[in-house]
């Protein structure tokens, strides 16, 4: 068989065939080579001839449990060669399913496992991929990081679980959701040949949320807004008019707005349901962006000349509700910043807005064959829901406390 000697950098640019597969062998050890599929996916394997019992002189193949990237070229002739003396001693790697005839350090390790996961299946289809990884490489960081993925216990995560859940249940189940989806696409892989996640029980009731300001605290918070002012007291009178996410408001760019035709075109790219979202500018919107200074390309940056994104929410937030209620001169209802897009979509319905034109204006995600066919934009009724709660809002302003 056609044999080259493969490098790091050779095997990295092997790129995908059309169809089918592609195996190439290494010059260095006979048999040794690795598999590109169509889809991508890179395994190292060994070919042999048993050398011993009724399968004698049969051709096999030995695929390891571990793939490119997380084998790297050197680890992988190295756990060839150990491969090859094991068949010199009569043994027939094939034939054990779960690959225990080499050491429990050529399997995947967690921390192994959560990188192929996190760059072949999060990254490219999840926009919240980052926070999964925060999630997945804390629990590597626990103790599970360098043990073998085949090895660990359905006890161990449910212990994992419990443990998150005494301090923060609600993160104990975004943990579980991660640990599950990244154990199941690994037995899809065939990395592992049962999930260690599943039968583990959310350990969290999550309850939705209903809270929404009410009048007087619309009017505490606006005017502790200007008293906090740029970025964060601006930033979050603009999430409250427009209804949109605080991320998309937070990374806004000046280039996403049309000011002469009172647009905001958020780009797909930064959107959750992954579309274009376009958002109709009212007069209060419009007045804030143009108040606001132009140092860069972004509206809200901590930095001087306007290129970085604001960080500390959590801190502005808890400085903007001190000041409510020292305005208010009395406690306030614990709040969140996403309560501000829940607030402008009441002050919609309160308004007489259909719920599907105020989901629209909430780009709210939609499926099954509306998703597909409806391309509709539905542009003149979001612009009259969104008009409807600016001068809803505007009356709840103008009203003294």
């Amino acid at each position: 068989m056609p044999s080259t000697k493969l490098t790091e950098a050779g095997v990295k640019r092997l790129s995908k065939p059309e169809s089918g597969q592609v195996d190439h062998f290494d010059a260095y050890i006979p048999g040794f080579g690795i598999r590109v599929s169509k889809k991508g996916r890179k395994s190292w394997f060994v070919t042999y001839r048993v050398k011993a019992g009724p399968a004698r002189g049969k051709q096999r193949r030995y695929t390891f449990p571990s793939s490119y990237p997380a084998l790297g070229l050197a680890e992988a002739r190295q756990k060839a060669r150990e491969v090859l003396e094991a068949i010199e001693r009569g043994e027939d790697p094939s034939l054990d399913k779960r690959n225990h005839l080499l050491s429990v350090s050529t399997a995947v390790s967690f921390r192994e496992a959560v990188e192929v996961f996190v760059q072949r299946y999060a990254k490219p289809r999840n926009k919240s991929w980052k926070e999964t990884q925060r999630i997945l490489i804390k629990c590597a960081d626990s103790g599970l990081g360098e043990r073998a993925l085949e090895s660990i216990q359905h006890r161990e995560l449910a212990s994992l679980i419990d443990q998150i859940s005494e301090t923060a249940p609600v993160m104990a189940n975004r943990t579980l959701s991660a640990l599950k989806k990244m154990m199941s696409w690994h037995v899809g892989r065939g990395t592992i040949f049962t999930s260690p996640s599943e039968a583990i029980d959310p350990p969290a009731k999550e309850v939705q949320r209903e809270r929404a300001l009410n009048d007087n605290e619309i009017r505490w918070f606006w005017q502790a807004c200007d008293e906090v002012g740029y970025p964060f007291g601006d930033l979050f009178k603009l999430l409250l008019v427009t209804g949109q996410r605080r991320n998309e408001v937070g990374a806004a760019c000046w280039a996403e707005f049309d000011l002469d035709k009172n647009l905001w075109l958020v780009p797909r790219q930064r959107t959750k349901p992954d579309r274009d979202h376009e958002v109709a500018l009212t007069g209060i919107a419009i007045q804030l962006l143009y108040s606001l200074p132009r140092r860069g390309s972004l509206l809200f940056s901590t930095s001087a000349n306007g290129e970085r994104l604001v960080s500390g929410y959590s801190q502005a937030k808890v400085r903007l509700s001190e000041k409510m209620e020292a305005i208010a001169g009395q406690g306030i209802t614990p709040w969140r910043i996403h309560d501000l897009r829940r607030t402008a979509g009441t002050g919609m319905a309160a308004s007489g807005i259909p719920v599907s034109t105020i989901s629209r204006v909430l780009n709210h995600a939609e499926g099954g064959v509306t998703q597909i066919y409806n391309r509709f934009t539905y542009s003149d009724e979001k612009r009259q829901a969104l008009e409807k709660w600016e001068s809803y809002l505007q009356n709840i302003l103008s009203e003294k406390i």
